[in-house]
């Protein structure tokens, strides 16, 4: 294969799109026991590398949200819920209260 050989190329054609019917849908049934991550963020803060290194036990840092601030429920980074931090026996969990996906 040297730098002046040509080659004939024969161009690709893809059958038309159109107003096809659609194929069968995935049930629904059929993904609801795939394993996902939800998180719940509590807060944020922005510290330093000096005031991480101080930190010790007892210490405490403050973060952007207000006690009693509803939180979000992420799935892959998209709010899927609204909702409040609740005790439940030695654990915490959150109370939702509000569905933001229909």
């Amino acid at each position: 294969m040297g730098e002046n050989e040509n080659y004939e190329v024969d161009k690709i054609r893809f059958a038309e799109l159109g107003d096809a019917p659609m194929g069968s849908r995935i049930d629904k049934k059929l993904l609801a026991d795939i394993p996902i991550e939800a998180t719940v963020e509590l807060g944020r803060t922005k510290l330093t590398l000096r005031e991480i290194l101080e930190l010790a036990e007892g210490s405490i840092i403050s973060l952007d949200k207000f006690a009693g601030e509803p939180l979000e429920v992420k799935v892959g980074g998209q709010t899927v819920a609204i909702g409040e931090v609740v005790a439940v026996d030695d654990s915490y969990g959150i109370r939702i209260t509000e569905v933001k996906i229909k």
